[in-house]
């Protein structure tokens, strides 16, 4: 895997994995959670560097944002990486105490700002949430620390024992701790809030109790009252003892079976009254009490009488002789609900109480709950049902509620207490263990420093003496040094016997020294002069390497120039034998000496092709360019041109392609040409009598070639050499057929580097055969060219031949004059420069080697120029791909090589006419 990528795929795994860490449910005290995810932050950030940990702390922001809405401590995170990062990992330091000196400094107040003053978060909520993040800096810090002492084991080696020891038990000890008391902390913390919610529900129930006690103390008194009216009492002396005799009553009314108040008490209630005998027929309490003869109690109302403030109505039917001759209703203020407020931890509750219609009666929480308003359904079954401990108002503060319906009249009694008086108290019982837990944490750490010291001293003692032993003095016995540690005596007593034999055996050694120096100093002179005979050796052979270099080099570039400079004298002899002889029709004796001209050319062509070949096939450094051919047309070509050619006379050819050859195959058209070429130029030349044919197949994926004639044939020892360089049967047929003996090795060499191979079988004056299998798979059917081009028409164009050899500038521009342009000649680059910013050319003919400034530099420069691009064509004599490529990459359009071909020429310009 990529050394880049796998630092990158774990920190995602770290962050992943810290995210995850991050959502579990590890509380401190209420609802402030632990981010111990961190710790795989601060992982990264020693394992893997500062760059990656912002990756997992990214990473794990994203997990906090998901489980919060926000992500405020992640700012407090990223400066502590970076304090981290230079106060420790760049000064190669442990990061504990660094880290607890940041958010003591730093991290905690900023995080107290960012609570109190950016949240509005209430003081105890965010001091409670500072300790937290105190606690999981130190969980999160000791791990890390301890991690790394382990993981990156370097660290050790620049640490003494005792530092070790003293820091690895220090942290387990302090993690330990603080881990122990975070969970009896949260466990106190959970005892204590299950005593209070089960005080608070035991409230709710007594007070619900109370309340109803209170209720029906009063209505026993309005039907005792109503009772004594029935009896003949003086109604408005019953409704005044009724209302001095319980403070809890505002008014009392006596009302007529047609509602009509009829007595009232006190007096000043007749004011508020309209009229001499006010109607209540839409009150409650009158239109129940017929049909409670034990009395009623009404729901929350707002009065008319005194004032408008909301009362509850407390009514019983007056009979006479089993008549309704009257309702006798008193009605009830609230301020007297305030004795049932409860009390717990020592602090004052709250106390919600709601009718049988959920109205609230009565509210000490006076922001949150208005007498006489309904409580939502949900809201209210939510509070019945107890399904949350927990309720929060809208000032944010969170109380523990618990909640009593009655049986006797439907009303609820709901009980608070601030969360906070709980958190209170949990820190309040927790100071004492908090002492003792800092108390020992003091003297653990003093304790570890003493027990390190006593086993590091004597290691550190032993050290010493091991550095400064002599082993040419007595040793001297250290196996008593104060060590208390059994190990530690056993390993200074075995180095103090160590070092008495090392001393009575130093002796013997430093004899054997004397001797062994006597003997390296010989070995050193020999030494000496073998090394030098060495160098001299070594020195020879790589002059002898140079040299061969610099041949190689010189032998290529030898046949590379030849190349160029054979192929520029053939270019004006092909190029005018094929003008002169398309100037004619008809055939004369000087034209067939051109046509032989011509033909010789070629001829001294394709054995300058041979040689350059060889040259790259020897080199490693020939191409093959494998494309879809169609090669039944391919050979029936290369057919055409023997059967056409004038062979020896005497000799007839013979052409045959089987039918299983496929039409396209996957081939290297040129070199496939080039070995079929040169079998069937041997054949033709070693043959003056019989026949030579081409027969063509295709057998198992294989494209089988075979060349048979009947000429001089080949005696088996003559084979063994045959397919070497420069090689021939013998010197006489040189000197009687000529050729440059490199056609066959080639041939050879060409079909090995398609894969395949070449096979001879042959007897001496009874003829060859050569047989060429080459691999080959079936392609699709390609778009071919039609087989005749029309003679491309410049319509008077006006172009540029850049050429610095004057033959190759006439037999261009004689060339170019078919095609019906203007023809402007420049010899060198510099010159076409010079031209083109004078006048336009669309069309340029390119040399590449020319002096001052060769086509290749020119053609860029075009390519810069603010001009109208013109199409350039590379005529060069680098006739290879290679040479095609390099043409191609400067800049220019198409390339045609030397020897200029007309036809390659018409095709060129046709290519630039269709641009």
């Amino acid at each position: 895997m990529d050394k880049k990528l796998t630092p990158l795929l774990l920190a995602m795994v770290l962050g992943v994995c810290g995210g995850f860490i991050n959502l579990l449910p590890l509380w401190f005290l209420d609802n402030s959670e632990f981010l111990l995810g961190q710790a795989f932050v601060l992982g990264a950030l020693v394992t893997l560097g500062f760059r990656y940990s912002l990756l997992v702390l990214s990473i794990v922001t994203a997990f906090i944002f998901y489980r919060w809405g926000h992500s405020w401590p992640t700012m407090v995170f990223l400066l502590e990486l970076v304090w981290l990062n230079h106060f420790a990992i760049q000064k190669e330091k442990m990061v504990f105490f660094r880290g607890i000196i940041f958010w003591i400094c730093c991290g905690l107040p900023l995080l107290y700002f960012l609570g109190h003053f950016q949240l509005n978060l209430p003081n105890l909520v965010v001091l409670t949430a500072v300790a937290k993040y105190l606690v999981n800096a130190i969980i999160c810090l000791a791990i890390v620390d301890l991690i790394n002492l382990f993981i990156n084991k370097h660290n050790w080696q620049k640490m003494p024992l005792y530092s070790i020891l003293n820091r690895t038990v220090n942290l387990l000890v302090i993690l330990i701790i603080v881990t122990t008391s975070i969970v009896l902390t949260n466990n106190h913390y959970s005892r204590v809030e299950d005593e209070v919610k089960s005080k608070l529900f035991d409230s709710a129930q007594n007070v619900n109790k109370q309340i109803v006690d209170y209720l029906q103390s009063y209505l026993r008194a309005v039907r005792i009252s109503g009772y004594s009216i029935s009896q003949g009492v003086d109604t408005n002396i019953v409704l005044e003892q009724l209302v001095e005799m319980h403070d809890g009553f505002r008014t009392s009314i006596y009302i007529s079976p047609e509602a009509e108040v009829v007595n009232f008490y006190p007096q000043l209630l007749g004011d508020s009254f309209v009229g001499d005998f006010p109607s209540v027929a839409d009150r409650e309490y009158f239109i129940e009490a017929p049909n409670h003869p034990q009395g009623y109690i009404s729901s929350v109302f707002k009065g008319r009488g005194f004032g408008d403030e909301p009362i509850v109505g407390l009514s019983a039917p007056v009979y006479e002789f089993g008549n309704l001759v009257g309702v006798i209703e008193a009605s009830l203020r609230f301020e007297s609900f305030e004795q049932f407020i409860p009390t717990l931890l020592s602090q004052s509750g709250e106390l919600v109480v709601l009718d049988s219609k959920n109205q609230v009666v009565y509210s000490s929480i006076k922001h949150e709950f208005n007498v006489l308003e309904v409580v939502e359904e949900a809201s209210y079954k939510g509070i019945l049902n107890n399904e949350t401990d927990l309720y929060t108002d809208n000032q944010g503060t969170v109380f523990y509620q618990k909640a009593y319906q009655s049986d006797e009249l439907g009303w609820t009694v709901v009980t608070f207490l601030d969360r906070a008086h709980v958190n209170l108290t949990t820190i309040n019982s927790l100071l004492t263990p908090l002492f003792l837990t800092v108390l020992i944490l003091i003297i653990c750490r003093f304790m570890i420093r003493i027990l390190t010291m006593q086993l590091v001293k004597p290691i550190t003692a032993l050290s010493d003496e091991i550095n400064q032993f002599d082993p040419r003095k007595q040793a001297e016995s250290s196996a008593n040094n104060g060590s208390n540690f059994v190990e530690l005596v056993t390993l200074q007593l075995q180095f103090s016997q160590m070092a008495q034999k090392l001393s009575s055996s130093f002796s013997k050694l430093e004899l054997a020294n004397s001797e062994n120096e006597l003997l390296n100093k010989r070995l050193t002179e020999f030494n000496a002069q073998l090394e030098h005979q060495v160098n001299v050796k070594t020195k020879k052979l790589i002059e002898a390497v140079s040299e061969a270099k610099n041949a190689s080099k010189a032998k290529s570039q030898f046949l590379a120039n030849m190349s160029h400079e054979i192929r520029t004298p053939l270019n004006g002899i092909i190029g005018l034998t094929e003008l002169l002889l398309k100037e004619h029709n008809d055939k004369t004796d000087r034209e067939n000496q051109l046509e032989i001209i011509q033909s010789s050319a070629k001829n001294l062509l394709l054995i300058l092709n041979d040689i350059l070949d060889y040259s790259k096939i020897e080199a490693g450094a020939l191409k093959l360019d494998i494309r879809p051919v169609n090669a039944v047309k391919l050979f029936d070509d290369i057919a055409a041109i023997y059967d056409s050619a004038k062979l020896n006379s005497g000799v007839t050819f013979e052409y045959s392609i089987s039918v299983n050859v496929p039409t396209f195959l996957k081939l290297d058209s040129l070199r496939v040409t080039q070995i079929t070429n040169n079998l069937l130029s041997n054949a033709a030349k070693f043959t003056e009598n019989g026949q030579v044919s081409l027969k063509i197949n295709y057998v198992e994926d294989n494209l089988v070639i075979t060349v048979q004639d009947t000429g001089i044939g080949i005696s088996e020892q003559q084979k063994q050499a045959l397919f070497s360089e420069f090689t021939q049967a013998d010197v006489s047929t040189t000197r009687k057929y000529g050729g440059t003996g490199l056609g066959l090795t080639i041939c050879k060499r060409l079909a090995e580097k398609m894969n395949g191979s070449i096979l001879l079988e042959s007897e001496e004056m009874a003829g060859s055969i050569f047989k060429v299998v080459i691999p080959a798979q079936t392609s699709q059917p390609i778009n071919e060219e039609g087989a005749s081009e029309q003679l491309a028409n410049l319509n008077g164009e006006v172009v540029l031949l850049v050429e610095d050899n004057l033959v190759n500038q006439i037999v261009a521009t004689k060339m170019l004059s078919k095609f019906n342009c203007q023809v402007f000649t420049a010899v060198n680059g510099e010159e076409a420069l010079k031209q083109l910013s004078e006048r336009a050319f669309s069309l340029i003919f390119m040399d590449c080697q020319m002096p001052v400034l060769d086509g290749f530099d020119c053609t860029k420069q075009i390519r810069t120029m603010n001009i109208a691009q013109p199409y350039i064509i590379a005529i060069t004599a680098n006739a290879y791909n290679e040479d095609r490529k390099k043409c191609l990459d400067v800049g220019m359009n198409d390339f045609v090589a030397k020897p200029i071909e007309f036809k390659v020429l018409n095709k060129a310009i046709l290519a630039y006419l269709a641009s």
